[in-house]
């Protein structure tokens, strides 16, 4: 075994890792944060071979939830305006 064939296995070895514990950690977000940042609980379980981790089509909350959603946003914005 040559030196650059030892580095590679130790560069892969450290990137399997990585990815694990990118997993891990994304793992014990809420649906909803992994919503919001786009990715998909299905291909994080799936590892590496998973990856692009993201969600192919973005399913749309229903108007009620999007309406209560802004209607919450815009009472935030005012009372951050209004506290300034």
């Amino acid at each position: 075994m040559n030196i650059k064939s030892l580095i590679e296995k130790i560069y892969n070895s450290f990137e399997v890792f990585g990815y694990a514990r990118a997993a891990a950690e994304l793992q014990r977000m809420s649906d909803s944060q992994l919503l919001s940042l786009g990715l998909s609980r299905h291909k994080i379980a799936q590892g590496q071979a998973g990856l692009p981790w993201t969600i192919e089509s973005i399913a749309l909350a229903p108007a009620s939830q999007a309406s209560q959603t802004a209607a919450n946003q815009a009472e935030f914005s005012s009372k951050t305006i209004a506290a300034a």
